[in-house]
């Protein structure tokens, strides 16, 4: 952003603007290497916890931030997210990856996930969102 009073350049961006630079914004794997990013990891060793507590979510989502100062920042989550919401228990285990279990293979399975209830199951992105 180059004037207080002016849209920040992201939002110009999307909105098609001709723009002096390209905006710059980073995601949360910008701040892996970063030992604030290390500690906190240390301390919430639970990635769903890092990415579903409200509080630790915007804290890892502004680390990179407040180091770099880009233009914008991609909320600290993970694509899997939404599965309990659906019914899917999953967890994702350090230097592993995602689990679910059980595994869905049957039809079964799949008949009984519902639909997802966004303010329901996700009630930590509405409050991410809307601090970030």
């Amino acid at each position: 952003m180059t004037d207080i009073n002016q849209e920040p350049l992201l939002l110009r961006a999307a909105k098609g603007a001709t723009l002096d630079r390209p905006p710059v914004w980073m995601m949360r794997q910008a701040g892996r290497y970063m030992k604030v990013y290390r500690d906190l990891r240390d301390k919430y060793p639970s990635f769903r916890d890092r990415s579903e507590k409200a509080e630790l979510a915007i804290e890892i989502s502004l680390q990179p931030w407040r180091a770099f100062e880009p233009d914008g920042v991609i909320m600290f989550s993970d694509i899997l997210t939404p599965l309990p919401g659906l019914g899917i228990p999953f967890d994702i285990i350090e230097s592993k990856g995602p689990i679910i279990e059980p595994a869905i293979r049957s039809q079964a399975q799949i008949d009984a996930l519902h639909p997802l209830n966004p303010e329901e199951s996700l009630p930590f992105i509405k409050e991410i969102l809307g601090t970030l």
